[in-house]
């Protein structure tokens, strides 16, 4: 019967020490101004935001574009094509405002700036200066890609230093709980 108490009460030490050591975790993570929870979800979306980018770099503007066909000559056709061209790109540079406004930097006043700059584009069926955008909106999906893998590295180095915390913490815990005053329970 003994063996069975002794048992029963490790289990509660290593649930105690457990539960004392994740308190204590999201207490001190609070304390220092990080919601553990929204910064893992953060992860999660900055992969699925890096991953979709990272798809249109590679092959999704070259099948976006190859879709429109050849640049028509005659101008009601070519302003049409412009049209549909500069539609591509606002959709791709979408894809960027997205990663500001999951790093709370998105500018309206920017994000309108280039839609009309594309409509201006477009009425003057200025093919040059929309492949000039495309390129620019290029640019900024690599730059895109690079502050959303700096700040992934960044979220999860905090994660795994918060987990690595918590395993000490828990270690030590169930130690001083073994030792300390459970234990001192035991013996009266």
């Amino acid at each position: 019967m003994s063996l069975i108490k002794g048992e029963f009460l490790i289990i509660i030490k290593i649930i105690t020490s457990c539960l004392t050591a994740g308190f204590l975790i999201f207490f001190i993570s609070a304390l220092s101004g990080e919601d553990l929870k929204k910064n893992n979800d953060l992860i999660g979306k900055l992969s699925a935001s890096m991953q979709e980018i990272s798809t249109q770099l590679d092959t999704g503007i070259a099948e976006r574009i190859s879709k429109l066909g050849e640049v028509p000559s005659i101008n009601p056709f070519k302003k049409f094509y412009c049209v549909e061209f500069a539609k591509e790109i606002h959709d791709i540079s979408y894809l960027t405002e997205r990663q500001k406004i999951l790093f709370d930097i998105y500018n309206v006043r920017d994000f309108e700036n280039k839609s009309k700059r594309l409509v201006s584009f477009t009425e003057n069926s200025d093919i040059d200066s929309l492949l000039n955008e495309l390129e620019i909106v290029k640019r900024e999906l690599k730059n895109s890609v690079n502050l959303i893998n700096k700040k992934k590295k960044k979220l999860t180095r905090q994660r795994n230093a918060y987990i690595i915390f918590f395993f000490i913490l828990w270690v030590i815990l169930y130690l001083y709980y073994s030792r300390g005053l459970l234990s001192k329970k035991d013996k009266t």
